[in-house]
């Protein structure tokens, strides 16, 4: 009976970190163009993922003398019937997206949304990325930062995802843990700690 149950410990804890190791992080692809030499226009899109998302995050600086509003936010192909709202907390935009009945967006990979901003705009920074599944968990993205200016506008390139998807600590039995016991044996970040 003992040998069962240490068994059913190392297959759970081999599961577990099976699944870390095959957690796949995503992208977030920026696309940058002008319109009239004073229009300024974003695609935001979704790549290189295969986790199915719910609702999603970030926070965008836009530096210079332009205004992001509402109604130069659309949302993209992905989401179905996802509400985008905007938000300026503290000199930033906040872009949050979501599905009230809880769906995932349409598919894995494609255009999230898109924003334009009129007038001399000298760099973006795209960071608190954000992307939430069904069950709550969530998977951050690293910081994006690109100078612009009207003779580079191509400066825009991919932001990589965080490869530490898995941020939850779990011990030999599969529990989640909110600490490390330096007794025994615990998974974290897809590493045996």
């Amino acid at each position: 009976m003992k040998t069962y149950f240490i068994m059913k410990k190392t297959m759970t804890a081999c599961a577990l970190f099976a699944c870390a190791l095959c957690a796949k992080a995503y992208d977030i692809e920026t696309t940058v163009y002008m319109e009239n030499d004073t229009k300024w226009c974003f695609d935001i899109a979704l790549a290189n993922n295969d986790i199915a998302f719910t609702a999603f995050q970030l926070d965008i600086t836009l530096e210079g003398d332009v205004v992001l509003k509402q109604e130069n936010l659309a949302p993209g192909l992905l989401m179905i019937d996802h509400r985008m709202m905007l938000a300026n907390p503290h000199g930033h935009y906040r872009v949050l997206a979501y599905s009230v009945s809880n769906t995932n967006l349409k598919a894995t990979e494609g255009q999230l949304f898109s924003f334009s901003v009129e007038g001399d705009l000298t760099g973006i920074t795209i960071n608190k990325i954000v992307f939430s599944k069904s069950d709550g968990t969530s998977v951050d993205a690293d910081v994006y930062t690109s100078p612009l200016n009207s003779a580079d506008e191509d400066a825009a390139k991919n932001i990589a995802a965080d490869k530490d998807v898995q941020k939850a600590i779990y011990n030999m039995e599969g529990k989640q843990v909110y600490k490390i016991d330096r007794r025994g044996i615990c998974i974290q970040k897809e590493k045996k700690n």
